[in-house]
């Protein structure tokens, strides 16, 4: 079974939360924090992230907050997945055997890593709301 980290499900909160606003105005931490039940630092260092992977614009001051990027409602599970979790990567060659073994699982790993990321494309903010 996959295991889907507190990260990357707290991540896709927060932007499906960003999502909802058809106006897309900026939102403050605090409020979402309060409203998904996000540990506050927790809700800032997932937000780090997405903003400098380009998907939440963040504005400070008293009335800043977040709100989506410029992708806005396409931006994709794919974009959320590789900004939190990093890209699917399958197990390198080093100090492996090559076997026929090995390089079926190797083979076995890109395949599925290809389907999953595909998957992940398809789904977009618009589409999931």
């Amino acid at each position: 079974m996959l295991k889907v980290s507190r990260r990357l499900n707290y991540g896709l909160q927060l932007m499906l939360a960003l999502a909802s606003d058809p106006e897309n105005i900026s939102k403050s931490t605090a409020t979402i924090s309060e409203k998904l039940s996000i540990p506050l630092p927790f809700l800032h260092q997932i937000a780090h992230t997405l903003q400098q992977n380009g998907l939440i614009k963040a504005t400070p001051g008293p009335k800043g907050g977040l709100r989506l990027g410029s992708k806005g409602l396409d931006i994709t599970l794919f974009d959320i997945f590789n900004a939190l979790e990093g890209q699917f990567s399958v197990p390198s060659n080093e100090n492996e055997v090559d076997t026929v073994e090995h390089n079926t699982a190797i083979n076995l790993w890109n395949e599925l890593g290809e389907k999953f990321n595909n998957i992940l494309q398809e789904y977009t903010l618009g589409n999931l709301l």
